[in-house]
């Protein structure tokens, strides 16, 4: 649908290494020319800060049949799109990017303002454009984009969930555009660092499981990674465990990282563009690995957020994901 990406083509028309600050020049020049504004910006008019709820792309109106694109290209912007249905929040999350960084991000948000999907678990279709430059070691990710799950679902004690339906489409491309599928090749002549993971967070307090800084466990399934500098914390040690599901086998590493939580990260034996399964197994502690410190099924699951760790590219890149829906059942 090529109508979608016209919306964009001055943002993702810019060389590699352009900055924050030239785009907000190219954005007042779109409004001074009576343009919409590539930023969803505040009520002081600047594009991250003010008061003014995030632009949602439409009211929910059931009769209202159009296909809103925005770009966000905030550091960090809670992004409602309207649903009928299950409710996703998402967000640029530029969350290690500092004022000494070169480099951008922008998340681009196709949704249909009467906020029905495919089903009544689908989600917006959603991409990302950027590119960073490699960070120090002691901090190379730079952001996680991602879609999280806003559900009063959450949070839940892991005795009474059910199941963890995940359904998700996604490519990596190189350049300003999704690619229709990825080329690890192309990826890495351009030193591209970063990965595909829904990132979960559990803790035994009900109120900490929802605080991504404060939760006692970490648990993250990767669907790829690409780059040497993108490893999951343990891998050093070795894989501890290895679990398959529905065709997808995965290896388990376990660390602490520098706040003193312990991660578990699920990493695929090969690159998954593709996956429909219930993730639930892989919450639960693998036969073998008693001797890692594992959740505990009185423990609560706060938190559930589908994205990508963007650490560094020399090129821009495309993570693109066009189809994603989550169902967390519950007893």
């Amino acid at each position: 649908m090529v109508f979608r990406w016209l919306v964009n083509a001055g943002l993702l028309a810019i060389p590699i290494g352009t900055t924050i600050g030239v785009l907000i020049g190219i954005d007042a020049q779109r409004q001074a020319s009576g343009q919409e504004p590539l930023f969803a910006g505040g009520e002081d008019g600047s594009p991250f800060g003010g008061n003014r709820p995030p632009n949602t792309g439409g009211s929910g109106n059931p009769h209202d049949n159009r296909v809103t694109t925005v770009n966000y290209c905030q550091k960090s912007y809670g992004i409602h799109p309207p649903s009928q249905g299950q409710k996703y929040i998402l967000n640029p999350n530029q969350w290690g990017v500092t004022d000494e960084d070169s480099g951008a991000l922008c998340m681009n948000v196709i949704s249909f303002n009467n906020g029905t999907y495919a089903t009544n678990v689908t989600a917006p279709e959603f991409s990302v454009t950027w590119q960073y430059d490699r960070g120090p070691e002691s901090q190379p990710v730079h952001a996680f984009p991602n879609i999280m799950l806003d559900s009063d679902v959450l949070p839940v004690d892991l005795r009474r969930l059910q199941s963890i339906e995940l359904t998700v489409e996604w490519t990596y491309g190189v350049g300003n555009k999704p690619a229709a599928q990825t080329d690890e090749s192309e990826l890495a002549a351009q030193d591209v660092n970063a990965n595909v993971a829904i990132d979960l967070f559990v803790d035994s307090d009900k109120t900490q499981s929802a605080k991504t800084s404060d939760a006692r466990y970490e648990i993250m399934i990767w669907f790829a990674h690409f780059g040497a500098a993108t490893q999951p914390l343990g891998f050093a040690k070795g894989s501890v465990a290895t679990q398959a599901i529905n065709g997808t086998t995965f290896n388990l590493y376990s660390g602490r990282n520098g706040v003193g939580q312990q991660v578990l990260t699920w990493v695929p034996t090969s690159t998954t563009e593709t996956f429909s399964g219930d993730i639930l197994p892989l919450l639960s502690q693998p036969t073998g690995a008693a001797a890692i410190d594992f959740p505990a099924d009185s423990d609560y699951l706060g938190y559930i957020a589908f994205g990508s760790e963007a650490f560094s590219s020399k090129a821009n890149v495309t993570f693109s994901v066009p189809n994603f829906a989550l169902d967390v059942q519950t007893s």
